[in-house]
């Protein structure tokens, strides 16, 4: 009994050496498994964060980048051609500096490219300068004008990234500032605006006269060439009169009594990436626009 206890016990020790060996098998195969099946994960994961989108239809027209010299001027265009809004904010351009070998003293050299990234707007450009900078949201059939630099003249309107409105063109029309390419000029027209009505006939006349987008001149000087004080555009008006047309027709009037209008704003984002110098080459270029995840979106080459 004691020899058979022995070979018994023999046995089941066998058996559970056996099975720890096979599960200890089984779990090295199941790792191995399960790290190959994590490294093929992540290299899917690395492959599909380089690549676009498909929601993401963006085409991208050159704009002036060929022909302009000045960051200020120097300007390409970005389209939404989806269905879908696309948030443009943290984006950024790419040139192909890097590709292009200069001659340096009789020696090729490449230098790194140019990158500028998008930053965020104000969906209008407040009069009083208090903007408030939110994410670019290009809707479906919009598009971004992205010029270079920036406007240098920042009085009496500070001017940052915006989108245009029906009230863009009496900045267009001030002296002050030269868009690159000009704003749209889309303005209400005066002989339209509430209240006109309740003003005397010459007052009417008159303001039915003046063109859109423009803001009028005041305390001009009258036929006798002589100040008025009550003169607009040379013509000598009411007080009620003078006061309806300095309240309404210039960028600020424009923006109070329309903000609110259901088509105040356009289809066009101004974008100013405030570079000092010009960032596209006259030629041999590729302008490219990636996401915030360093994805290719778009390219461009002439």
């Amino acid at each position: 009994m004691k020899k058979g206890g022995n070979a018994e016990g023999i046995i089941i020790l066998v058996v559970i050496i056996v099975a720890l060996i096979i599960s200890s098998l089984g779990k090295g195969g199941s790792g191995q498994e399960g790290g190959e099946r994590s490294n093929t994960q992540s290299r899917n994961e690395s492959i599909a964060s380089r690549e676009a989108p498909s929601e993401i239809e963006v085409s991208l027209s050159t704009g002036n980048a060929s022909r302009a010299y000045q960051s200020f001027e120097e300007y390409i265009v970005v389209n939404n051609r989806g269905r879908e809004p696309i948030n443009i904010t943290g984006w950024y351009l790419k040139n192909a500096k890097d590709r292009r070998p200069y001659n340096i003293g009789g020696e090729l050299r490449y230098f790194v490219s140019d990158i500028a990234y998008i930053g965020k707007a104000t969906p209008f450009l407040s009069p009083s300068g208090n903007n408030i900078m939110l994410d670019i949201i290009l809707d479906r059939g919009e598009r971004a004008i992205i010029t270079t630099g920036n406007i240098a003249v920042q009085t009496p309107y500070k001017i940052v990234s915006f989108k245009e409105n029906i009230c863009s063109g009496y900045l267009e029309n001030m002296e002050e500032y030269n868009f690159t390419p000009s704003l749209s000029r889309d303005c209400p027209r005066p002989s339209e605006e509430s209240g006109l009505d309740r003003l005397d006939v010459e007052c009417r006349k008159f303001v039915e006269r003046l063109s859109s987008c423009r803001t009028p001149e005041f305390d001009t000087r009258d036929e006798d060439g002589s100040i008025c004080r009550n003169c607009v555009n040379g013509t000598p008006l009411s007080n009620a009169c003078v006061a309806y047309i300095k309240e309404r027709f210039s960028y600020a009037g424009c923006i109070a009594h329309h903000v609110n209008d259901e088509d105040f704003y356009g289809d066009t984002w101004r974008i100013f990436l405030s570079r000092g110098w010009e960032m596209w080459a006259e030629e041999y270029e590729t302008i490219e626009i990636f996401d915030r995840f360093g994805r290719l979106i778009s390219s461009r080459s002439y």
